[in-house]
């Protein structure tokens, strides 16, 4: 969903910046999922060595996913 905050006083060329923005962040809405046994295979069951750090929403692992026809 877009929603539209239109301001007054904005030149042609700052809505053309605005929209080509706009239009770049909804091309690139899309995401893949992953199950949580995809994720643990890709992380060797969420192996020590595979941990990268930590922070404010856990714990952050490095795998690899194999190709998938998702």
């Amino acid at each position: 969903m877009r929603i539209e905050n239109p301001k007054p006083n904005k030149t042609g060329n700052e809505q053309n910046k605005n929209d080509d923005a706009n239009k770049e962040v909804i091309n690139n809405i899309a995401a893949q999922t992953f199950t949580f046994r995809e994720l643990a295979t890709a992380t060797k069951n969420f192996r020590q060595e595979y941990l990268i750090g930590e922070g404010g929403f856990g714990r952050v692992y490095k795998g690899k996913i194999e190709k998938c026809d998702k």
